[in-house]
């Protein structure tokens, strides 16, 4: 067995990669924050392309339900991804979550209890 703060051990390999996902997390949220605040520069359009991009489908999905072609819909994710000042999707799609759970009650209570959630919740 290695020692555990040898760096070329297995533990500290794993510690590496722990604190390099941990770092990775946080600026992953720290840019959806960002993209929050620029949802407003969204088009009406742009805006349920992300809101189904946020779905995790591809956009040959996102192109068939909105009746568009893929280049189209692959021309709106560069334009959103641009207004939002985020590099990835999963950046844009946590910025489109995070500003829906702010807005939705429910949704946040949900998450917090999701047993008081269904139990307050109107049949």
């Amino acid at each position: 067995m290695g020692d555990p703060v040898d760096p070329q051990s297995s533990s500290g390999r794993k510690c590496d990669r722990d604190a390099s996902a941990t770092t990775c997390a946080c600026e992953l949220i720290d840019s959806a924050s960002t993209g929050i605040q620029a949802l407003e520069r969204l088009t009406e359009r742009e805006t349920r392309v992300l809101g189904l991009l946020a779905t995790g489908v591809s956009n040959r999905c996102i192109s068939r339900a909105l009746g568009v072609s893929e280049r189209t819909i692959k021309a709106h994710v560069t334009r959103i991804l641009d207004k939002l000042e985020v590099q990835s999707r999963l950046q844009a799609a946590l910025a489109y979550i995070f500003s829906r759970w702010q807005t939705c009650p429910d949704l946040a209570l949900a998450a917090r209890d999701p047993i008081d959630a269904d139990a307050r919740r109107p049949d």
